[in-house]
């Protein structure tokens, strides 16, 4: 099922409808996990849950989420291609383009994701959860 999954991901401008806004909802999601020094399964397993809220019954989509929500961690966290800050204004030039993206933005799915064990690591995704409050109202 994961080889699906990656291929539907690779492929997703063909094969997913309104992949844009799926790959929007990545990226929120993506920015609030990423800020951990230590990522569990446990996030992805509230990711995938957060995406059955989401999506339903739709498999596909689903997968897709998650697949690219690791993707973007992987980016960030791994290869280093990005820093938090670059990201967070990836989505903010995003939400320039596509106002219509702050209705993507669910706060009770970002909290969600929120921890409470780590001071730093809440203190940071506080942030970014206040930043992502801070671009609804700009562009919302």
């Amino acid at each position: 099922m994961n080889f699906k999954f990656r291929f539907f991901s690779l492929f997703r401008e063909i094969f997913i409808s309104h992949h844009r806004s799926l790959e929007f909802r990545a990226r929120i999601l993506a920015a609030m996990i990423c800020v951990k020094k230590t990522i569990t399964n446990d996030d992805y397993n509230t990711i995938k849950e957060i995406a059955i809220e989401i999506y339903g019954k739709d498999a596909k989509r689903i997968g897709v989420l998650v697949q690219i929500v690791k993707e973007y961690i992987d980016k960030i966290k791994v290869q280093k291609l990005y820093n938090i800050d670059d990201f967070l204004k990836q989505i903010d030039t995003e939400l320039q383009k596509v106002p219509r993206y702050t209705k993507k933005i669910d706060f009770s799915h970002l909290r969600r994701l929120m921890i409470n064990s780590d001071e730093e690591d809440g203190l940071i995704q506080q942030r970014v959860y206040e930043y992502m409050i801070s671009e609804v109202k700009i562009y919302g």
